[in-house]
């Protein structure tokens, strides 16, 4: 068996490759491709627990946890108590984490536009349906042996 044919090998490859160039991207603005998907979260809802974070990201709680730290450190976010249960703590954007998200969203369509360019309409339609039975397969396996 040739590894470097396999459907993991590629996929891996590509994951590579996707995850140097979004660090690249994103070094101006000091965040790491980890971070970057704490701050999609939060700009889709601000203000979510880090427990909901980790349970949407499918990270660990130590995980979510250092890269707040590491997002609090440089400005893009504050975290603070739930005032209902004081146990919870929220993570909140501020204005610069704010501010970067559009400059951040065309970097992010330009490396998608570098990965896909050269698919037709039909073929993005194809793989994006793919990669979510690809992540549905994953996580029904996450469940089953949890």
């Amino acid at each position: 068996m040739n590894f470097n044919e396999t459907l993991p090998f590629l996929f891996a490859q590509i994951s590579t490759f996707y995850k140097v160039e979004i660090e690249k991207e994103l070094n101006e603005f000091e965040l790491h491709s980890g971070q970057i998907f704490i701050l999609f979260e939060l700009w889709k809802i601000d203000g979510l627990s880090q427990i909901e974070l980790s349970s949407k990201l499918k990270v660990s709680p130590p995980a979510v946890n250092k890269m707040v730290k590491s997002l609090t450190k440089n400005g893009f976010v504050v975290s603070s108590d739930c005032s209902k249960d004081g146990r919870v703590m929220r993570v909140f954007l501020t204005p610069k984490g704010v501010a970067i998200r559009p400059q951040v969203e065309e970097k992010w369509q330009k490396l998608e536009e570098k990965l896909v360019g050269n698919l037709t309409p039909t073929e993005r339609l194809v793989l994006s349906q793919l990669f979510g039975k690809l992540v549905e397969n994953l996580l029904a396996k996450e469940i089953s042996t949890s």
